[in-house]
């Protein structure tokens, strides 16, 4: 077995950090950690500052170095640790899958670049983290502000974090994502009917992005649109994934007292629209059949 030197470069609470590092445990790599202070999180927002920049020009975690190379996206840092030879023998791309469909499926349960958001699973997600996000950028000082007008590298994001700072626009945003949300998960209630414990019955990436998925729902309060008597085959794969040991390596350690606090607050005040126009929208369907 090769000794490779990884480096991840991740933030506790990014959607897609959280895959890496679960891929990292399932794999039994070791690795170093340089935590990265994001812009909308913290007013120090390192993942704009040059050093990061050099190591990621878009400003997005996670990103990894393996030996000497550089790659970012969650979906290719998986696929590439997948070669890597860990302490645990498993492989995330099971052999009688073919590679393209795997490759795909994980692409739609990830924040992928260029793909329209609220149309994929995975791009839905930051959808419905977006009142999330906003709460936590209107805790920003102004001075973070401006060093995000300077300095992010990406005009869109600079958009959306003044919006969210000066404005409201989150109010609406969610409600893009409820009726492509609905068939997602209907169909993979559909995909579990048949029994099987995991996706493609052994424990794969498309599995880790769903297990951030499913934990991103708790954090955003819509735990309970897979939980409903309509999923009850997605319920119990939810369990499933909760019961593997890098759900809590991966993504429960990581939450520290500031996301416990952020998450409080965010409660609070946050109100049950969403999750009410969702399962209105899976009574809907069940209607229609």
């Amino acid at each position: 077995m090769i000794d490779h030197k990884i480096t991840l470069y991740h933030a506790n609470w990014s959607f897609c950090s959280q895959m890496v590092r679960v891929a990292l445990s399932e794999k039994g790599l070791v690795f170093k950690k340089k935590h990265i202070k994001l812009c909308d999180q913290y007013p120090e927002g390192e993942n704009i500052d040059k050093d990061f920049l050099a190591i990621n020009p878009l400003a997005t975690v996670p990103a990894i170095k393996i030996d000497k190379v550089i790659i970012c996206g969650s979906e290719e840092i998986i696929y590439q640790l997948n070669k890597l030879d860990g302490e645990n023998d498993i492989n995330l791309y099971p052999k009688h899958i073919d590679i393209n469909e795997i490759r795909l499926k994980a692409s739609d349960t990830t924040i992928s670049e260029g793909v329209k958001f609220a149309s994929t699973l995975g791009t839905i997600i930051p959808v419905f983290s977006s009142p999330l996000i906003q709460h936590m950028v209107k805790k920003l000082p102004f001075s973070s502000i401006l060093k995000i007008l300077k300095k992010h590298p990406r005009k869109d994001r600079k958009m959306i974090f003044l919006a969210m700072y000066f404005g409201n626009p989150t109010k609406k945003f969610p409600n893009m994502g409820i009726k492509n949300y609905v068939n997602e998960i209907l169909k993979l209630e559909k995909t579990f009917s048949d029994g099987r414990e995991f996706f493609y019955n052994s424990f794969s990436h498309v599995d880790i992005n769903l297990m951030c998925v499913f934990n991103r729902l708790i954090d955003v309060g819509l735990e309970s649109t897979i939980l409903s008597n309509r999923t009850p085959h997605l319920s119990r794969y939810w369990d499933n994934l909760k019961l593997r040991d890098s759900y809590k390596i991966g993504i429960l350690n990581y939450y520290t007292e500031k996301e416990e606090k952020v998450l409080h607050e965010f409660h609070k005040n946050n109100d049950s629209s969403v999750l009410d126009k969702i399962l209105k929208e899976i009574d809907l369907v069940e209607v229609n059949e």
